[in-house]
């Protein structure tokens, strides 16, 4: 009797350490399980959530619409990424004189306000023959300017148009845009003025 018991007892004990051993190893399956759900979610892409808009146009006043672009290290840049920064965008072209003479302009802007969370992007639409510019434009841009941590990015016309629904009204080189930490182009200047810029910048810094 008492052998049979300590035979039952020791079926049953063992019986619980397996369904112990089987609760623990669920238990951590589905924690990774979680984690990997979470992984896939934030590989998804950033939160757009911001964007409560429905419609955008390139007109002062109004949400400007997304695009992205190749920039000088090769990686995509989208607009919307940047969503709670100051952004100027200069739309320049490699054969416009202005252009080149305050191209170093970038870097200075970028070591004076980027601790503040502001973001000068230069769009390259023109290379120096006329043509849409290659990685190698890009490149050679930030070396004759000195521009580190500023963006050039790779353009072309289609980012024109004078409605400024589908693109931007660009009529002359350089002109440029200032967005406001809430995705809203607040000015638009052609042609380069520094002080005026500056002015721009601080105000919606």
């Amino acid at each position: 009797m008492f052998i049979l018991s300590g035979i039952i007892m020791r079926n049953l004990l063992f019986l619980y350490s397996l369904l112990l051993v089987f609760l623990i190893g669920c238990s951590a399956c589905s924690q990774e399980l979680e984690t990997s759900t979470d992984t896939v979610h934030e590989e998804q892409g950033p939160d757009r959530s911001f964007v409560t808009w429905e419609t955008c146009s390139q007109m002062p006043g109004d949400h400007p619409c997304d695009f992205t672009l190749k920039d000088q290290n090769g990686d995509d840049w989208s607009l919307y990424d940047h969503y709670g920064e100051v952004i100027v965008i200069d739309f320049s072209a490699m054969w416009c004189g202005v252009c080149n003479n305050m191209a170093n302009d970038a870097q200075v802007f970028t070591d004076d306000y980027g601790s503040q969370g502001f973001s000068w992007i230069t769009i390259l639409v023109d290379d120096a023959t006329g043509n849409p510019p290659d990685q190698s434009d890009l490149e050679l841009w930030c070396d004759l300017y000195g521009i580190d941590d500023a963006h050039v990015l790779a353009g072309d016309r289609s980012l024109i148009d004078m409605t400024a629904t589908a693109g931007y009204p660009i009529s002359a080189w350089p002109t440029f845009v200032v967005i406001d930490r809430e995705m809203v182009l607040q000015y638009g200047l052609v042609g380069w003025n520094e002080s005026t810029v500056r002015g721009y910048v601080e105000s919606v810094l």
